[in-house]
C-alpha cells in the first residue's frame, strides 16, 4: 500500500515539473507590468480573458474609457501634439511603448495513451511549445500583436509566426467610437472561429472539434471589425488554400444581454475593474450568442465549401454553459459535416476550475466519419502565471478509426498541462 501511495506521489510530483500540449498563446504579463496589475485582471484563467480582459482586447490593448489614468509604463513620444496642426505638413504624432511589451510563455507535458494498441504508451514533452509575444498600442489608433512560436514533438521542431497591425477609430465623428476598425496581417485568433468559443479563449488542453475539423485556422488578409456596448462584428477576406486566384471570406455577429458591455461599459469595481477584489473577479452575469459565417475554396477548380453556425453561453455567478453548432456543405466532396457540442465549467475556488464538454460530428453521404467524444478535466492555478490542467479525452463514437483498422477508444488519452508565461 505505502509503494501504491508513493507512486502516486511521485506521478504528481512529475505531473508537476513536465506536461505536453502546444496551444496558441493568449496571456501576455507584459500588460501586468505596465498596468502594475495582476494577470487575473483580464483573465479568468489564462488565456480565457474575463468581460474586462475582453473589452481590453477588443479597445486595442487598451482600458476602456481612461487608459492613461492607469499606464504605470509611460510611453516614448514619436512627436508633440502641435504636429497635428501642421498636418499634412508634419507627420502625425504617435507613441511606443516605454518598456519592450514583450512575453514569453512555455507549455509541455504528459500524455497517456489509455486505449487502443498504445494503452501502455506515455510521452513526455517539455517543453512542447515556446512562445515569444508581444502586442500594444501605436497612440490612440493603432494597436499590434506579433507572435513568434516553436513547437516541439518527437525531437522535431516548428516555428510560426504571427502578426497584425490594426487602425482604429476610422470616421468616427460619423459612424461612432469603436464601429470601424481595419486590420491587416495574419487574422485568425479570436476571429475566424464561433463567436463566444473559440480555441484561443477556452479552458481545455483540447481544441474544439469543430476547429481542427473544419481547418479553421489564421490566414494572411484583411478584416474590418468594430462593437458597441451589446454588439460586435467582424468581417474579412483572407488567402485561400485553393491553387485558384479565389480568396476566402468570413464574417460574424455577436450580441450579449447583461454584464459588462463589450465596450467597457457597466463595469463594477469589485467585479472587473482595475481594483478587482480577492474573489468574484471571474463573474459576468450575462448571455451571450453569436453567428459565424465561412466560405472557402479549394483546389485548382475553386471547390466551394460553405460553414455557418452559432453559438450560446450563460454565465452566472460561478457557472459557465455553452454549447454551439456549425455545419460545413463542401462542393468537392459532396459531404455535409455537422458538428455541434455543449461545455461547462464551474469555479469551485478561484484556482481550482472543473470542466467538460461534450462534442459530435455526423458527416452525411458517408458511412465511416462521424465520431463522438467526452472530455472531462480541472484546472489549477497554482499562481496567477502558472497553471496546471489534467484532462481526459474519451471517444464514444469514433468511426474514422475504426475505418482504419483501430478501435473507437485508440485515441483515448490521459493529458497533463503545466503552462506558465512572464
Amino acid at each position: 500500500m505505502k509503494r501504491i501511495f508513493g507512486g502516486i506521489v511521485i506521478l504528481i510530483l512529475v505531473v508537476f515539473f513536465v506536461s505536453l500540449f502546444p496551444e496558441d498563446a493568449s496571456a501576455i504579463p507584459a500588460f501586468s507590468r505596465k498596468y502594475n496589475t495582476t494577470c487575473m485582471t483580464c483573465h479568468t484563467l489564462f488565456p480565457k480573458l474575463s468581460a474586462l480582459g475582453e473589452a481590453f482586447r477588443l479597445n486595442g490593448y487598451k482600458i476602456p474609457d481612461g487608459d492613461e489614468l492607469y499606464v504605470k509604463d509611460q510611453p516614448v513620444s514619436m512627436g508633440v501634439e502641435p504636429y497635428k496642426k501642421v498636418f499634412p505638413q508634419s507627420i502625425w504624432p504617435s507613441d511606443i511603448p516605454g518598456m519592450p511589451p514583450f512575453s514569453l510563455r512555455a507549455s509541455g507535458g504528459v500524455n497517456v495513451a489509455t486505449g487502443g494498441p498504445k494503452s501502455n504508451h506515455t510521452d513526455f514533452n517539455f517543453p512542447g511549445e515556446m512562445d515569444l509575444l508581444a502586442a500594444g498600442a501605436f497612440g490612440k489608433d493603432f494597436s499590434f500583436f506579433t507572435h513568434l512560436g516553436f513547437d516541439t514533438e518527437e525531437g522535431n521542431t516548428t516555428t510560426s509566426v504571427q502578426a497584425w497591425l490594426m487602425w482604429q477609430d476610422l470616421f468616427t465623428g460619423i459612424l461612432g467610437k469603436n464601429h470601424l476598425n481595419i486590420k491587416a496581417g495574419n487574422l485568425g485568433r479570436h476571429t475566424i472561429a464561433l463567436p463566444n468559443s473559440r480555441n484561443e479563449n477556452n479552458y481545455t488542453i483540447e481544441g474544439y472539434l469543430y476547429q481542427d475539423e473544419l481547418k479553421l485556422a489564421t490566414q494572411p488578409g484583411f478584416q474590418v471589425n468594430g462593437f458597441g456596448s451589446r454588439w460586435r462584428y467582424y468581417a474579412g477576406i483572407v488567402q485561400t488554400n485553393s491553387d485558384s486566384s479565389a480568396k476566402d471570406y468570413f464574417g460574424a455577429l455577436a450580441f450579449k444581454i447583461g454584464g459588462m458591455g463589450f465596450d467597457g461599459s457597466g463595469a463594477k469595481s469589485e467585479e472587473g475593474g482595475l481594483t478587482t477584489s480577492p474573489s468574484g473577479y471571474w463573474r459576468d452575469d450575462s448571455i451571450l450568442f453569436g453567428l459565424f459565417g465561412y466560405r472557402a475554396f479549394t483546389g485548382a477548380n475553386a471547390d466551394k465549401a460553405d460553414r455557418f453556425g452559432g453559438d450560446l453561453r450563460v454565465n452566472f455567478k460561478d457557472l459557465s454553459l455553452g454549447g454551439g453548432y456549425i455545419r460545413e456543405k463542401a462542393d468537392v466532396t459532396d459531404t455535409t459535416k455537422n458538428i455541434w457540442f455543449v461545455e461547462g465549467n464551474y469555479f469551485v475556488f478561484p484556482w481550482l476550475i472543473p470542466y467538460t464538454r461534450y462534442e459530435v460530428l455526423t458527416v452525411d453521404n458517408t458511412g465511416d466519419q462521424d465520431k463522438s467524444r467526452v472530455l472531462l478535466g480541472t484546472s489549477f492555478v497554482l499562481r496567477a502565471n502558472i497553471k496546471l490542467n489534467v484532462e481526459y479525452r474519451y471517444y464514444t463514437n469514433n468511426k474514422p478509426r475504426e475505418a482504419a483498422g483501430g478501435g473507437t477508444h485508440d485515441d483515448d488519452r490521459l493529458a497533463f498541462l503545466l503552462d506558465f508565461t512572464f
